[in-house]
């Protein structure tokens, strides 16, 4: 085998699917209009009636800005025994108490340097995990996580199960890997082949559309309701599975601006004094309904 310098070409074979494609699509247009000239024709003549669910369901639309109000924007604070200027490092590892994480929340609020602090009336819910050993530790953000994926719980829950099981690991030497290294495989779909695939993939849907003709309307809507029965009972398996929760955590709902939220972390009680503690805060200027209900 030999090397050889070649020009780029548009491949035949993405050539050929669209042109065969374009034969039918083209005509689509007119076969629509023609369409529309015979519905036009009836419409006088025909009527329709509403779903027999219809009514119910109109009166439960609402639940759609209830759902909306769930879901708010703000920010999560967090403290873990990991974080620079946080914990105390030791030669023995990391550690960090309820009272110096409530410290550390409540000396945040006050921060004015920070342009990045709430303003203003806030709605906040502070939570915290500890533990006496550092396997317990580990062992309780794998299971909250799994449940309530905050991004700085997920990433202490690697750490801490890391550290767990370093004395087992910590002498392990792989085989170094040759360079270059394999990726892992993925689609192959640099341009120009992925705006060529979008494109032509618009067109054969179309025809793929057409096809389905040979089912009949009837068939159609049979299948509809088959398909959207078993939709509605996999989204309720789906909910009621994260139902199913595992875990638990110290709560405490607070308001006010940011100076009070801070007086009222300062002056809370605070669960116990394990070396092992992550403790969040999560503020929003809306109220956080969800979570209260769910960590409270």
């Amino acid at each position: 085998m030999t090397w050889q310098l070649s020009s780029l070409n548009w491949p035949h074979t993405a050539a050929s699917i669209q042109t065969q494609a374009e034969s039918v699509n083209a005509q689509v247009g007119n076969a629509a209009a023609q369409a529309m000239g015979q519905l036009n024709a009836v419409v006088g003549k025909v009527t329709f009636q509403r779903h027999p669910l219809s009514a119910e369901a109109e009166a439960l639309v609402s639940l759609r800005a209830e759902l909306d109000a769930l879901q708010q924007s703000g920010t999560v604070l967090t403290v873990s025994p990991y974080m620079h200027q946080i914990g105390s490092a030791l030669q023995s590892g990391h550690y960090l108490n309820p009272q110096q994480a409530v410290n550390h929340l409540a000396g945040k609020m006050r921060d004015q340097v920070d342009v990045h602090r709430p303003t203003g009336v806030l709605y906040g819910l502070a939570i915290m995990l500890t533990a006496n050993q550092l396997s317990a530790f580990a062992k309780q953000l794998t299971d909250l996580t799994a449940v309530l994926n905050l991004t700085d719980w997920c990433q202490v829950a690697r750490f801490t199960t890391a550290l767990t099981t370093n004395e087992q690991t910590k002498l392990h030497q792989p085989a170094p890997i040759v360079q270059p290294r394999f990726k892992t495989a993925a689609a192959l779909n640099a341009q120009p082949l992925r705006a060529a695939s979008t494109a032509m993939g618009t067109q054969l849907a179309t025809l793929e559309s057409l096809a389905d003709d040979k089912i009949t309307v009837i068939g159609k809507l049979a299948t509809l309701a088959t398909k959207r029965a078993q939709r509605m009972a996999g989204v309720s398996d789906q909910l009621n599975a994260l139902k199913s929760l595992q875990g638990s955590v110290w709560s405490m709902s607070l308001s006010g601006n940011p100076h009070s939220m801070a007086t009222m972390l300062a002056a809370s009680v605070v669960p116990g004094n394990h070396p092992y503690t992550i403790a969040s805060l999560m503020l929003s200027n809306e109220p956080l309904t969800f979570f209260e209900e769910l960590l409270c």
